[in-house]
C-alpha cells in the first residue's frame, strides 16, 4: 500500500523521512499520524542526528509513533529512550545485547541542558450550549505564565491564524462530534516562549476542553507559583483535572534525542467533589504536600519544586489518598 505523506508503507508501519534540523506537526506530519492510526500502522519518523522535535509532535509521539534517529555511526536509535534500533524489513525493532537493549552512545552524550521546560495540562467539562465560547482556558493558562494571551492556533504548525476564540469555536463546532486537536502559540512580546495543544471533545457530560501549555523557563529560574493559575482555573470552569511538572531542556521547547533529564512534578489539582468527599471521611492532608485552597472549592497540592523526580512519590500519595475515599 501507498500513502502521499509517507516514503514507504509495509503491513506495519509507515515511514516518514525528514531531514530537517526541527520536524514539526505539519500537514504531512498530522495525515502520516492519522493514517497510521486509522489503519494501526506505526508511523516512524526517520530523521537525522541531531534534529529535534518541536512539543506539539513530541506530544503527539505514542503508541502508533516511534522517532528514529539515524546516529553518526549509521546506526538508528529510538530519540525517546536511546534504545539501538534494526530495521528487520517490515518495521523497526530493539537490538538486544546479552538480553537487554542496548542504548546508543550518542543518546547520553551533550552539553547539559540550558533550561527547564514546564508544563502545564488542564481539562474542564463544560455544559453543551450554544453560548459556549472555546479557548478560554488555553488563553488563561498563557497569561498567568507568559503576561500575555496567546498568539496565534491552527490545527497544525506552524500557528498562522491569529489568536481569536471566535473562529476556533465556529471550527470545533463544525467539527463536532468528532474530536479537534489545535496547536497554540505564543504572543513573541510574550514574557517567556510558550506553545501548547488544545482538545476539544464531546462526550455524554458535556465539552471537554484540554489545554497543554508549555513555557520555557532559565535553568536557574524558580516555577512560578501557580498555585493562583489553579485558582484561576477552579473558579472559572469545571474543572476536572490540572498538573503541572517540569524537566530540563531547551528553551525554545524543541525535544532534543538525547537524554537530557527526568520529567519531576511541581503540583495537582483536585476537584471540588473530591474534596468534599474526602472531607466526609478525614483530612485532605498528604504529607510532605502544601495544600491550597481553590475557589470553587477544589483544592491546589504542591508536591515539588520540578527539579527532584523523587517527588512523584508525593504526588502518588496524593493520588492514593483520594483513590482511597472512592465510593
Amino acid at each position: 500500500m501507498e500513502h502521499p505523506a509517507l516514503d514507504l508503507c509495509t503491513d506495519l508501519t509507515g515511514v516518514l523521512l525528514v531531514y530537517r534540523p526541527v520536524i514539526s506537526l505539519s500537514v504531512r506530519m498530522a495525515e502520516a499520524l492519522r493514517f497510521c492510526a486509522e489503519t494501526e500502522r506505526r508511523l516512524v519518523i526517520s530523521v537525522c542526528s541531531g534534529a529535534r522535535l518541536t512539543l506539539p509532535l513530541r506530544l503527539m509521539l505514542g503508541p502508533w509513533a516511534q522517532w528514529a534517529v539515524k546516529g553518526a555511526d549509521g546506526t538508528y536509535y529510538d530519540g525517546l529512550d536511546g534504545t539501538v534500533l534494526t530495521w528487520d524489513g517490515a518495521a523497526f525493532v530493539p537490538r538486544s545485547g546479552e538480553g537487554e537493549a542496548v542504548v546508543h552512545p550518542e543518546f547520553s552524550s551533550g552539553p547539559p541542558p540550558e533550561g527547564l521546560q514546564l508544563l502545564v495540562t488542564a481539562t474542564v467539562r463544560h455544559p453543551p450550549t450554544e453560548r459556549l465560547t472555546l479557548g478560554e482556558v488555553t488563553e488563561t493558562l498563557h497569561r498567568e505564565l507568559t503576561g500575555s494571551a496567546p498568539g496565534g492556533w491552527g490545527v497544525c504548525e506552524p500557528a498562522a491564524n491569529p489568536w481569536q476564540k471566535d473562529a476556533l469555536t465556529a471550527l470545533c463546532r463544525e467539527r463536532s462530534p468528532q474530536r479537534v486537536q489545535l496547536v497554540c502559540v505564543a504572543d513573541p512580546r510574550a514574557d517567556r516562549p510558550a506553545i501548547g495543544t488544545l482538545e476539544v471533545d464531546r462526550s455524554a457530560s458535556g465539552v471537554e476542553e484540554t489545554a497543554t501549555v508549555a513555557v520555557g523557563l532559565r535553568a536557574d529560574e524558580s516555577v512560578p507559583d501557580l498555585a493562583g493559575l489553579a485558582d484561576a482555573i477552579g473558579s472559572r470552569f469545571g474543572l476536572v483535572s490540572m498538573t503541572a511538572q517540569a524537566m530540563p531542556g531547551r528553551r525554545d521547547l524543541t525535544t532534543e534525542p538525547r537524554f537530557t533529564g527526568i520529567p519531576a512534578p511541581v503540583g495537582v489539582a483536585v476537584t471540588a467533589d473530591a474534596v468534599r468527599q474526602i472531607r466526609r471521611s478525614g483530612t485532605p492532608d498528604v504529607a510532605g504536600t502544601r495544600l491550597r485552597d481553590l475557589g470553587g472549592g477544589g483544592a491546589w497540592y504542591e508536591v515539588g519544586n520540578g527539579r527532584d523526580p523523587a517527588d512523584w512519590a508525593k504526588f502518588q500519595a496524593v493520588m492514593a489518598h483520594y483513590g482511597a475515599a472512592e465510593p
